[in-house]
């Protein structure tokens, strides 16, 4: 039913409105509108992806500058892609040109060929920190490296990565720890951490310095172990008194063979211990199933989180049946359960993320 009254006072406030700004409301509303649709249909968000364009991908990575949303994901230099509306996505670069990969990658793997794993982004102090894994396939003298921008813009002036050189390596982040997949978090007391490793010795905690986005004790640094064995691609984000720990674990990089998947856990301390539903610790390799592949997407994994306004969104790659197996983006809201675990099951709670 039309009301021509309030007809007249929706154009007065449209004309205040910025064409640019409304667009970006809409495209919010739009996104979360498909979301919701897909579930009043009686489907399930596990197996509907709505997102569209360039979104093949590998631990992927968000962010968002000014307008427009950043995703960032494993790949020759670091890939890079775009999008004004979280949906359509296009590939837009790289970190690192080929000719400015920095000369240290090859000191401890000489075959290095510039391929930079599952990066981690975050905006502090007037600056984006970058971190990525300095690796190759079943060799393990790997590293973690850090680049800083003051823009993603790459159309500004003041776009230029500047490479920040070795955070930390197998020779001081752990024996026999492969030293991978960083997640820098930062906490409500200022303090940053960084968690790090794979399934080569498990997870590791390191405490970085605020100012320089390094090592807080670069000669000895003190290692807290979160797993012995268990889990790559760890992300940690606080909420509910919480703090929440991801990882994957399971067969990844193979296509329509992965079984990829990813698990949960808790803690009241960001050193741990970090438990299961049941109470038993991450450290005796015990875990909570967050999200398995099906028939559609047999597997998915290495998961970031991208919080806007009261929304947090779990970011991750899936191996995707429609398209022979490729690793696709997927970006789904975060709810929690009655029980205060995260999930991907609509609820009347959204995870309302603590960190800074």
């Amino acid at each position: 039913m039309y009301c021509a009254g309030a007809g007249r006072v929706v154009e007065k406030k449209l004309q205040i409105i910025s064409a640019s700004k409304f667009n970006v409301i809409m495209r919010q509303i739009l996104f979360t509108s498909i979301l919701i649709s897909l579930f009043l249909a009686g489907f399930s968000q596990d197996t509907i992806n709505p997102l569209k364009g360039d979104i093949r991908v590998h631990d992927p990575v968000m962010i968002k500058e000014s307008n427009t949303y950043y995703v960032f994901g494993t790949g020759k230099g670091i890939s890079v892609k775009t999008s004004a509306d979280k949906i359509t996505w296009r590939r837009a670069g790289n970190v690192f040109s080929k000719a400015a990969t920095p000369a240290w990658y090859k000191k401890d793997i000489p075959t290095q060929d510039s391929a930079l794993w599952a990066p981690d982004i975050h905006y502090r102090n007037g600056k984006y920190y970058l971190y990525y894994s300095v690796s190759a396939w079943m060799n393990f003298n790997s590293s973690i490296g850090l680049a800083t921008n003051t823009t993603l813009d790459s159309t500004s002036p003041d776009y230029k990565w500047i490479d920040e050189g070795q955070i930390i390596s197998f020779k001081n982040g752990g024996e026999g720890v492969n030293v991978i997949d960083p997640n820098v978090f930062s906490d409500n007391d200022g303090r940053f951490w960084m968690f790090y490793g794979s399934y080569k010795a498990g997870l590791r905690l390191v405490e970085l310095n605020p100012n320089t986005g390094k090592l807080l004790n670069e000669q000895q640094p003190e290692l807290v172990t979160i797993t012995k064995a268990l889990g790559e691609g760890v992300f940690v984000i606080k909420g509910h008194g919480y703090y929440y720990i991801f990882a994957s674990r399971g067969r990844c990089c193979a296509g329509m063979e992965s079984n990829y998947q990813m698990v949960m856990g808790r803690s009241k301390n960001i050193k741990g211990p970090y438990l299961n539903k049941e109470g038993k610790s991450w450290v005796e390799n015990n875990y909570s199933l967050f999200l398995a592949g099906d028939s559609t997407e047999p597997g998915r994994g290495h998961n970031g989180f991208f919080t806007e306004g009261d929304s947090t969104f779990i970011v991750y790659h899936a191996y995707t049946r429609a398209a022979k197996g490729a690793s696709l983006l997927n970006i789904k809201p975060l709810y929690t359960d009655k029980d205060g675990w995260p999930s991907l099951k609509a609820t009347d709670k959204l995870l309302k993320r603590e960190e800074n």
